[in-house]
């Protein structure tokens, strides 16, 4: 057990993953755009506080990351049932809770296992974005795991499972979109991810299903990666922004006692730093 705590302490102190960016509900979209710029290089995750907008979000962060970057069109409408042609052309898209929509996580109040964003999308951005409009009481926090902590993680407990999520190509396949790259790129100081066990190719091969599904149970059962998570409970007025290949996310669950009881605009962005 000394080995598990000291794996885990290293993997919480010695890499920077999560910096809290404190600004004023005065701050301009320019000021603030400046803010990202200067912080999204030095962390993986960036929670945005202290500014204040519900309603007027989204608005205000075209404005930032028309200075900080380009905002990706890459909506999609769930409730569209072809997943293959969900997708809207879109900035925007809701994660919004809504029971008429139950096979969708962005819609439901299921924990969602982790993943990235841009697994099935060949040009994917550097960075998602969540923005708070309502938050459920209980539960609901974002959570991100590092990919190097995950690396460190599966060396200790499965070096078996990474090597073979090192070496293999995984196919991920929706909205019309297809990208085929492992599942972990460069098992270094800084791996890049590229995994959704909900896109995987359903065409992929008995080698590459078997290893998706040992994955998936390998992060749904760890205990070092129960531990290992970092948890992001957003204000209403808050948002979070993250690197998309560096980090896997995903959400605790809640109990809402109302439709839009959580409810958070999200959009793919390519930030400039």
């Amino acid at each position: 057990m000394a080995d598990d705590r000291s794996l885990l302490d290293a993997s919480r102190h010695d890499l920077n993953m999560l910096t809290v960016l404190d600004l004023t509900h005065d701050t301009t979209p320019s000021q603030c755009a400046s803010a990202i710029m200067s912080a999204f290089p030095q962390c993986k995750v960036l929670h945005v506080r202290g500014l204040g907008r519900i309603d007027d979000m989204r608005p205000y962060f075209e404005e930032v990351f028309a200075i900080a970057g380009e905002m990706k069109a890459l909506g999609e409408d769930a409730r569209i049932l072809d997943r293959g042609r969900q997708r809207t052309g879109e900035l925007w898209l809701e994660v919004r809770y809504d029971p008429a929509i139950p096979d969708a996580y962005r819609h439901t109040a299921n924990a969602q296992p982790l993943h990235t964003d841009g697994s099935y999308i060949a040009e994917f951005p550097n960075a998602g974005f969540l923005g708070c409009v309502s938050m459920s009481s209980d539960g609901g926090e974002t959570v991100f795991l590092d990919g190097a902590v995950l690396v460190r993680i599966l060396k200790q407990r499965r070096p078996d499972l990474l090597e073979r999520i090192a070496h293999n190509s995984v196919p991920h396949k929706r909205s019309g979109d297809f990208r085929s790259l492992p599942i972990i790129r460069d098992a270094g100081a800084e791996p890049l991810l590229n995994w959704n066990y909900y896109c995987v190719d359903p065409d992929c091969s008995p080698e590459i299903e078997r290893l998706r599904e040992d994955l998936f149970e390998f992060l749904r059962d760890e205990a070092l990666i129960a531990d290992s998570l970092v948890d992001v409970k957003l204000a209403p007025g808050e948002a979070v922004i993250w690197k998309d290949d560096r980090v896997l996310h995903g959400r605790k669950t809640f109990q809402p006692t109302r439709e839009s009881e959580r409810f958070l605009w999200k959009a793919c962005v390519e930030i400039d730093a």
